[in-house]
């Protein structure tokens, strides 16, 4: 299936740095739909009744939806491609993916948004481990 993000990546008029473009595409999609469901988890959050006993699981579903806006912005730029910056953002982008969809899990059994959430992180965080180890 051909998804506007693997439209732009086959527009690109240059080289993607040698990229594995399928690769590239999926950690971009997977970055995007996890900002998405991490605000959206947040969101939820706040209206549950136990909002105290959720602070630390809202925290880091935005701290992981910010990181993982910036990890499809940096993607999505190929122009002046920089290898040493890709590889720390997708580190930081696994890092926060692993520690959202740990705080999700704890809270999975109660709130079904927290179980969505913990999902979509860790897909995040396996589509930024599998580019990272794309780029040798």
């Amino acid at each position: 299936m051909t998804t506007t993000v693997r439209s732009m990546l086959n527009s690109y008029p240059a080289d993607l740095g040698g990229l594995d473009r399928d690769a590239l595409a999926a950690c971009i999609e997977a970055c995007v739909d996890c900002s998405q469901t991490c605000t959206a988890c947040a969101d939820a959050c706040l209206a549950e009744d136990m909002v105290a006993d959720l602070t630390q699981c809202i925290r880091t579903d935005l701290d992981c939806a910010d990181v993982c806006a910036a990890t499809a912005a940096v993607l999505s730029r190929r122009t002046g491609y920089d290898a040493t910056v890709t590889r720390a953002v997708l580190q930081a982008c696994a890092a926060i993916c692993k520690a959202c969809a740990d705080a999700c899990d704890s809270h999975a059994e109660t709130h079904e948004h927290c179980r969505l959430c913990a999902e979509a992180c860790r897909r995040c965080e396996q589509a930024c481990d599998n580019l990272l180890a794309k780029l040798g």
